[in-house]
Formats: C-alpha cells, sequence, structure tokens
C-alpha cells in the first residue's frame, strides 16, 4: 500500500513538474540550427536562371571585388586608420556630417547577435547608423551615408562589426576591426560572407520590429542598464561616452535605415536582373534612370503611367517573365529579454533551462562552434530561421525607379537640376546622349552616371567634372581577409618592438601611405622598415623632443604604445636606440 502510494505521489509530481516546464516553455518550437552548417549550405545554394545576371554582376566573395572598397575603408583611410577609442570613432563620424549631428545609436544589452554571450547590462551591445548625405559642391560629389553605414560594437569582445556600402561594387561588405583595445592590432578585415548572411539574409542590415524591447529606448532595459552600471561603480547614464536611455524615435529611425538598406540590395537586382542582359536590356536601364530622374525632381508630380514607364514595363517583362524579385525581410520578431525572466516564469525558466552567462559563447566572430553550444532560442526569434521575404516585385512593377532614385542624393537632382536650367526635359535628353556602356550589364553606379551626366550629356550649364572621394582606392593598401595568420617573428627578430608599439597603426591600416609594416612575410616587413629611413626621425625622441618637429615623433603622444614604450625605456634605455639601429641612416653608418 506504501509503495502503491509513493509511486502515485511521484507520478503526480513528475506530472506538475513537466506542467510547470511546458507553461513556462515559449510557444515557439526552439530552433535547432547550426550556424556554419547553415554558412556551408548557402554557399551552394541554387539560383532562378532569371536572376542569374545579378550573380553574375554581385560579387558574393569575402573580398570586395578588385577596385573596390568599402565605404567604412574609405572613412578608415581618411582618419589614418579606425579611430580608436570607440568615443573618437563616433566623433569621426560626427563631423562628417553637414550639421555635426550624431549617428543613430541604440544599445542591447541581452542581443541575438553571434557576440551575444560577451554583452550584458553593464556593458551591451551598441548599434551606430550613420544618417546624414553631405551636400555637393561646385567640385565634388558629397558622400550619401544614409542607410550605408552600420556598427556594432561589444566592448567585452575588442571587435567591432561594421556592414557598409560598396558603391563601386553595388553591394554591403561585411568588416570586423579585430583586437579593437588600447594596444591591440586594431585590424580591419572582411568576415565570412557566407556566415554573416546566414542572419543578414539579404546581405544587406537586420533589426528587431517595434516596439524594439531588446533596445535602450524601452524603460524596462533602460532600467536594467542603469542598475547594473551603477552597481559595478560605472556610470549608470552614460556608456562609450553614449547615453544609456534614448526615446523611442532612435531604434525607430535604425529600423528605417535598415529598410532602407535592404531596398538598396534589392534595386540592384532590379537593375540588373530587371532589365537582364538582352537587345532591350541597355534601353531598359536608361529608362529606368531617366524615371527615377523625374520621380527624384517632382515625387509629388510622379505618375506610373505614360510611353516610358509602359516601355519600361515591357523590357522587364522580356528579361523576367513570370519571375518575382525578392525584397529580403530586414525586420526580426521582436523580443522581450526583461519580460523573459520577469515573475513565476522568469524564475522557473531560471532554475529549470539553460541560461546564457557573461563569457558564453563566442569570443569572436570566427568562433563558430562556441556560438552553437549556447542555448538556443525560439525559431520565431532566431535570426538564423529562414525569413519569407518582405514582398516579392513583379515586371509590371516599376519600383526599381524609386530605388535607383533613392541611391541619389537631394543635391544630386539639385545640381543637375541647375546644370538643365532646370528643365526636365534636358536633363531627360541628356540621359539619351549618354553612352550605352553606362548602362550595360554592371551595377547601378550613382557617382558613375552623375559624373557622366554633368561632364559628357551637354548640358546648358556647361561640362563639369566633379570629384569623389568614397570610390579612389589607389591609395589604399590591399583589403585583409579575416582568418589570416598573424606575422609570425624570429625569435631574435629586430621586428619585436615594432610589433608591440607600431604594428596596431602601421599594419593592416587601410591607407597604403600608413600602411608600411603590412607586408607578408617577416623579411618584407623588415626591408620595408629599412627602407623607410624617417623612422629613424620619428623614433629619434632625444633630438626633437620640445622642438617644432616634435609632432612627428612616433608613438603619437595621446597613444597607449607612447604609454607603454615610456615605461619600458625606464627599465630598458637602449631600446629606441635599438629600435632606430634597424633603420640604416642614408649615409650607412
Amino acid at each position: 500500500m506504501r509503495k502503491s502510494v509513493w509511486l502515485g505521489g511521484a507520478v503526480l509530481a513528475g506530472v506538475a513538474v513537466w506542467s510547470l516546464v511546458r507553461w513556462v516553455s515559449p510557444d515557439e518550437p526552439i530552433s535547432q540550427t547550426n550556424i556554419a552548417a547553415l554558412a556551408k549550405a548557402n554557399a551552394g545554394a541554387l539560383i532562378n536562371e532569371k536572376l542569374a545576371v545579378s550573380r553574375k554582376v554581385l560579387s558574393n566573395e569575402n573580398l570586395p571585388p578588385e577596385g573596390t572598397r568599402s565605404l567604412f575603408d574609405h572613412i578608415a583611410a581618411e582618419n589614418n586608420g579606425v579611430p580608436y577609442p570607440f568615443p573618437k570613432l563616433v566623433e569621426a563620424l560626427q563631423k562628417m556630417s553637414p550639421d555635426g549631428s550624431a549617428p543613430i545609436a541604440v544599445m542591447l544589452p541581452h542581443g541575438r547577435s553571434l557576440l551575444k554571450g560577451l554583452a550584458d547590462d553593464a556593458h551591451p551591445r551598441v548599434l551606430l547608423a550613420a544618417d546624414f548625405q553631405v551636400p555637393n559642391s561646385a567640385a565634388s560629389l558629397g558622400v550619401n551615408t544614409r542607410g550605408q553605414l552600420f556598427i556594432g560594437f561589444v566592448e567585452n569582445a575588442h571587435e567591432i562589426e561594421v556592414i557598409s556600402y560598396n558603391e563601386a561594387a553595388g553591394r554591403y561588405e561585411f568588416q570586423l576591426v579585430q583586437d579593437y583595445r588600447e594596444t591591440g592590432a586594431r585590424k580591419l578585415v572582411y568576415a565570412p560572407r557566407q556566415v554573416c548572411m546566414t542572419c543578414h539574409q539579404g546581405g544587406a542590415p537586420i533589426f528587431p520590429q517595434r516596439p524594439w524591447n531588446e533596445t535602450n529606448a524601452q524603460p524596462e532595459t533602460q532600467q536594467a542598464i542603469a542598475q547594473a552600471r551603477k552597481a559595478a561603480g560605472l556610470d549608470p547614464n552614460h556608456y562609450l561616452a553614449l547615453p544609456t536611455a534614448v526615446p523611442l524615435g532612435n531604434p525607430e529611425r535604425f529600423d528605417e535605415l535598415t529598410d532602407v538598406g535592404n531596398f538598396f540590395a534589392a534595386t540592384q537586382k532590379l537593375w540588373l536582373d530587371g532589365c537582364g542582359n538582352d537587345s532591350m536590356s541597355v534601353q531598359c536601364r536608361r529608362d529606368m534612370f531617366k524615371l527615377a530622374l523625374r520621380y527624384k525632381a517632382a515625387p509629388g508630380d510622379f505618375k506610373e503611367e505614360g510611353p516610358l514607364v509602359e516601355q519600361l514595363r515591357k523590357a522587364q517583362m522580356a528579361a523576367l517573365g513570370n519571375t518575382v524579385i525578392s525584397v529580403p525581410e530586414s525586420d526580426l520578431v521582436n523580443r522581450n529579454p526583461v519580460a523573459e525572466q520577469a515573475g513565476i516564469k522568469g524564475w522557473i525558466r531560471k532554475v529549470s533551462m539553460p541560461s546564457i552567462k557573461l563569457g558564453d559563447g563566442a569570443k569572436n566572430n570566427e568562433d563558430l562552434d562556441a556560438f552553437d553550444k549556447l542555448p538556443k532560442l525560439p525559431v520565431n526569434l532566431d535570426p538564423l530561421t529562414k525569413r519569407s521575404p518582405k514582398r516579392e516585385i513583379s515586371a509590371q512593377q516599376i519600383d526599381g525607379v524609386y530605388g535607383v532614385a533613392s541611391l541619389m542624393t537631394e543635391s544630386d537632382i539639385d545640381t543637375l537640376m541647375q546644370a538643365a536650367h532646370g528643365d526636365l526635359a534636358t536633363l531627360e535628353k541628356a540621359v539619351d546622349r549618354l553612352p550605352d556602356t553606362l548602362f550595360g550589364v554592371h551595377q547601378f553606379e550613382r557617382v558613375k552616371l552623375i559624373q557622366a551626366l554633368l561632364a559628357e550629356g551637354g548640358l546648358p550649364a556647361g561640362p563639369k567634372n566633379l570629384q569623389y572621394a568614397y570610390t579612389e582606392t589607389k591609395d589604399m593598401s590591399p583589403p585583409i581577409a579575416s582568418g589570416a595568420p598573424p606575422l609570425k617573428l624570429s625569435a631574435n627578430s629586430p621586428l619585436h618592438p615594432f610589433q608591440t608599439y607600431c604594428f596596431s597603426c602601421h599594419r593592416g591600416n587601410p591607407s597604403k601611405r600608413l600602411n608600411f609594416m603590412g607586408a607578408d612575410t617577416e623579411a618584407l616587413v623588415l626591408k620595408d622598415v629599412q627602407d623607410k629611413s624617417k623612422i629613424r626621425d620619428a623614433l629619434d625622441w632625444a633630438r626633437y623632443e620640445g622642438t617644432d618637429k616634435a609632432s612627428m615623433l612616433m608613438p603619437p603622444r595621446d597613444s597607449a604604445q607612447y604609454a607603454a614604450l615610456s615605461e619600458e625605456l625606464k627599465k630598458n634605455p637602449e631600446l629606441l636606440k635599438k629600435m632606430r639601429d634597424t633603420v640604416p641612416n642614408m649615409f650607412g653608418f
């Protein structure tokens, strides 16, 4: 009898525990997706032959096509490397903005990125989005960062993630700034593209849907960040010089910019696949560009009708038939990490289910196996889950017109209309005079077409040759792929002190002028150092300290490398001389 009662009690207890677990479990099944396997599957995915033009033109390699670089590469080169610390990077972007406005910033202490195990309430993941267009001048076209530059930073990982547009390649580039710390290498590299695209499925930025509970725009998340930072003896109101509480307008605008970015990616397919590669394709792209100018000049008067619109539709039908072009879904389902841990359900989840502790999972974006071992999210919340398209565009729709228009700036149409003396018909005739090669089977490039119209279009104001700094690569060092092995130095190599105090600025710098320690082998690096006689002067502290040439001394006086070298000189006073002796003087003695 007692045994029966005991068994019955055990069964009831088991049922109760099972019921509790069921009660606190997510409604959606748990994702079982493996990021490494998914990346391999994506690399071998087949594509509809009607969409093969964009696949052929738009590279899917990790490194950018030769002669092209990302917007962020250009900005880094302009600043002699990626600014450090992080507030200086924010400041650099702010200085570029015509009105001095800061980039859009949000914080996610418990997000869904590869580095989610290294962020918490005291050190949340920080996201930035640039949101400005520089006006054109009499000499040059202005840069457009709106929807084209997104940055993520997890301080505990010492790694920045960057998604930025490559104008000359018609795609977004995925990059990392690795070892981003005071005395680190701060190496800017291109990330494995197929890994990035397991979440960024359209090859573009993503972000959660409203009400954005993961972000510091929500009171509960704001409070959690402030309390954690205060408990750790840190400033509860600021992190990395950014406010720990922001209005809902910040994630709302960030969300809008990711939508803009995703449509840029779709626009290149509409431009390429929508017009195809047949006898009508050149005129199709020419018509799409003319309609984009027409819309940009007077959006309120634009109508999706008339001979030019019908001609575009006819060409798109010839290229696409019944095939549709998908606009990727950039919105992730909203998640509320605070609510997940609140109340009795939250307490039971904590004691009955695995959770992520600070330091768990991937330590960097190459640590895929560690990421896959973390507790999984529900399928509907997992960014690895395959998302249906936001929408599908048929040959009868002219959305490519709006996409091309969005890639141009307001200043572009003002500049063109001024050159056409305010007459849109004159501007459209100028488009007809441009060579067919500008509308061939290659990506839409805002800069090339605007420059050509002003220089070759025969506009009434006469030819103008406007320059543009953010596609020129002749002064840039070669791009670096993530995973490249670090330079190995022999035990007695004279380069060891240079590795400690100089490599972070002069190895992997996107500026060719500053990348003079970037060669692939120890012998080549040593040769380049020995060939650069100015290094002797830059290290001659005794001679130039306190003179008008003190600014040329290296490392820079406000750098951690200078502080570290100064400390080392107290123990090893001959170190600077040893470094200088590595570089022969001009007389060889």
